[in-house]
């Protein structure tokens, strides 16, 4: 059986076993400019720490999510049957670097994208 793109880079991820890491999480979607970022987000034991170097409170942060969480929402997604998708996925740690869904075609403003960019271990 030939493995999908996103089992690959989700192996290759779960391989790495990070679960101290930092990175900028940009959210593409018709909302507040504060929650459009980036965000600086840190992970301690694959749970969300801090984001933008305060400690994370989702009742004050909004919903933010760790890697994990985003290759879960890549699967849940996919589920709905996206009108377009595009993900693109670390070449060296499997983790998405970019996400994007247009969920139907002819409503607007419910597309929504997420990228990584300067992802570290720690």
């Amino acid at each position: 059986m030939v493995e999908d793109e996103y089992t690959i880079n989700l192996k290759k991820w779960n391989t790495q076993q990070i679960s101290n890491y930092e990175f900028n999480l940009g959210i593409d979607c018709y909302c507040l400019p504060e929650r459009v970022g980036p965000h600086l987000v840190g992970v301690k034991n694959n749970i969300l720490t801090t984001i933008n170097n305060l400690p994370y409170d989702e009742s004050k942060q909004g919903k933010i999510m760790t890697i994990n969480d985003l290759f879960t929402y890549i699967k849940e997604s996919d589920a709905k049957k996206p009108f377009e998708k595009e993900v693109k996925y670390n070449d060296t740690y499997g983790y998405p670097e970019y996400i994007y869904y247009d969920f139907v075609q002819n409503i607007a403003d419910e597309e929504i994208g997420f990228y990584v960019l300067s992802f570290q271990k720690k």
